[in-house]
């Protein structure tokens, strides 16, 4: 590991608890502003209803044509920016991940936006 690598894992034991995965580990490293990322942790436990108002009000932001969409947690846009405060990232590393990271980082935050673990 570089000096400027980051593995968002603090305890493995942690993350592997019971539910769907939280460890997501990227199949191309990912680096932005001189840190690369091998690893995401998506921590939605620690996530606040005013985290969830939060992105909304960026994903609307970003677009006016946002604020028409119905059901934000199928929406990628706001579903990243969810990922992104679930993994204590800046929404530009999840948006950099390759196309399947970035997919099976979307899809399991999907699956925590619709009530799963």
């Amino acid at each position: 590991m570089t000096k400027n690598e980051v593995v968002l894992n603090k305890n493995q034991s942690e993350v592997q608890e019971e539910g769907l995965e939280k460890l997501i580990t990227l199949s191309r490293p990912v680096t932005v502003e001189d840190v690369t990322y091998t690893e995401l942790v998506l921590d939605f436990e620690n996530l606040t209803g005013a985290d969830i108002e939060k992105a909304e009000m960026q994903f609307n932001a970003e677009s006016p044509q946002n604020s028409i969409v119905m059901v934000k947690e199928m929406a990628k846009g706001f579903v990243a920016i969810v990922a992104a405060k679930a993994a204590g990232v800046h929404v530009g590393v999840i948006r950099k991940l390759s196309a399947s990271d970035y997919s099976k980082v979307t899809m399991r935050t999907t699956l925590f936006l619709m009530g799963g673990k």
